[in-house]
């Protein structure tokens, strides 16, 4: 597995665009058929497993509850237990989701399953965007042939059967990540991200350290223009939300749930939920968002953009105080990053680090060589490696993190070094150095 830079990001911006081999764009789609069919498969054999769009039908209660005058935030959507199925976006969030209350039968099924595979397919055309490649037809054929690899992804796979949000998010901020910094509009989409959960706000202080401060400020700007559009219309549900609803841990659940896989969920299930774990929880999530910033600073001054996005989506992730494992959509774009690397570089390194990764976070996959789980996460719960395989993702970003810094470090340019004077270079990571 490999991290690589190149030239500055201005630099990189203005070269010429890259060109998809031919021979790659067949095999990928090939790939991506068998793929995809097979994902199919899975949905007509169990609809309810795969399919069974409950997250989604919950968003429908958020939206007919906006449609009657009702509040989101007073009681939960589903039941009457605390913590069950409490509406946890934000008030705009909860308009964007009324015309949802319109849906009924095969047409929602419909909605919720090809509206995110189509979701998906545009976050491909946005990640190879972000990489430098052209846009023609060679990129229109990828785009879903590569979701359909995607679909093997376990996050990717959670999010199509609970018909999540992540996908919309991951969308808007890559396609505002693709514009170029002089796109007057860059930063707007990011905004409106933040602006229907929280997590992408973690963007905005990417913006701001890699000092593309006219884009941070559109983007606090359209998170603003969210607040103030939901304010107008639900100004009870807006002032519940910013009021503290937002901050209240209980509205999602007990930190040690086996499914928040996030910095605060490791640490309460290995050691307990105390106040002091609550500090340490707090501590961590600084450090690693610091590191992960001066990180990702330097990948783009490199000229790497994806590489860059992708840490930042993958620590937002991390720190945040409940992540399901369908939060970490992030995980796709890396798995495009590095197999661009693998394809590029060749040899034996590049390719097993994508082959790690993808084994990692695979889903459905097991079941073709008789392991029957599904992801990961199905591994039995106890013996002396469930600390590593149930934070699974965890310690990949962990790893990643290491690998950039260990090869920025290898292939270090004085940070005050003029950029006619920054030559191409390649980052390796510890592990293919």
């Amino acid at each position: 597995m490999s991290l690589s830079v190149g030239p500055s990001a201005e630099v990189n911006r203005a070269a010429p665009r890259r060109v998809i081999p031919l021979p790659v764009v067949w095999v990928v789609a090939a790939l991506g058929v068998l793929a995809g069919g097979y994902y199919l498969h899975q949905v007509l054999t169990a609809p309810k497993t795969m399919l069974h769009l409950v997250d989604l039908g919950t968003y429908q209660i958020a939206g007919q509850r906006v449609l009657d005058g009702v509040s989101v935030y007073d009681t939960p959507l589903r039941g009457s237990t605390r913590g069950v199925w409490e509406f946890v976006y934000t008030p705009f969030s909860a308009l964007l989701f009324a015309p949802l209350a319109a849906l009924r039968g095969l047409v929602f099924t419909w909605v919720g399953g090809l509206g995110n595979v189509a979701m998906l397919t545009g976050s491909v055309w946005a990640a190879l965007a972000v990489l430098g490649f052209r846009r023609d037809r060679r990129l229109l054929i990828l785009g879903p042939a590569i979701a359909g690899l995607l679909l093997m992804c376990e996050p990717i796979r959670e999010t199509m059967a609970f018909g999540q949000v992540n996908m919309f998010l991951l969308l808007l901020v890559l396609a505002d990540m693709a514009l170029p910094d002089s796109a007057r509009w860059k930063g707007a989409l990011t905004g409106v991200a933040a602006g229907i959960k929280l997590t992408p706000v973690f963007f905005v202080l990417y913006l701001l350290v890699t000092r593309r401060f006219r884009a941070a400020g559109t983007a606090i700007g359209a998170l603003v223009a969210t607040m103030v559009v939901a304010l107008a219309v639900l100004p009870k549900d807006s002032w519940t939300f910013w009021g503290g609803a937002f901050a209240d841990p209980a509205r999602v659940g007990v930190p040690k749930n086996p499914q928040n896989e996030s910095l605060r969920g490791m640490l309460a299930r290995t050691l307990g939920d105390g106040a002091w774990v609550q500090l340490l929880w707090l501590a961590g999530a600084i450090a690693t968002a610091v590191a992960c910033l001066l990180l990702a600073r330097r990948l783009s001054a490199t000229g790497r953009e994806l590489p860059a996005v992708v840490l930042c989506g993958l620590t937002s992730t991390a720190v945040s105080p409940y992540s399901w494992i369908h939060h970490w959509v992030w995980l796709a774009p890396l798995l495009i990053y590095l197999g661009d690397l693998a394809i590029r570089h060749g040899g034996l390194i590049a390719p097993a680090g994508l082959a790690a990764v993808c084994l990692i976070t695979s889903g459905g996959l097991f079941d073709l060589v008789g392991i029957h789980y599904g992801s990961i996460f199905d591994l039995p719960d106890h013996g002396p490696f469930a600390v590593l395989d149930h934070n699974a993702y965890l310690w990949l970003t962990l790893a990643l993190f290491a690998a950039a810094a260990v090869g920025l470090r290898r292939s270090a340019v004085p940070a005050d070094a003029p950029q006619s004077v920054r030559e191409p270079e390649e980052m390796t990571s510890a592990v293919s150095s």
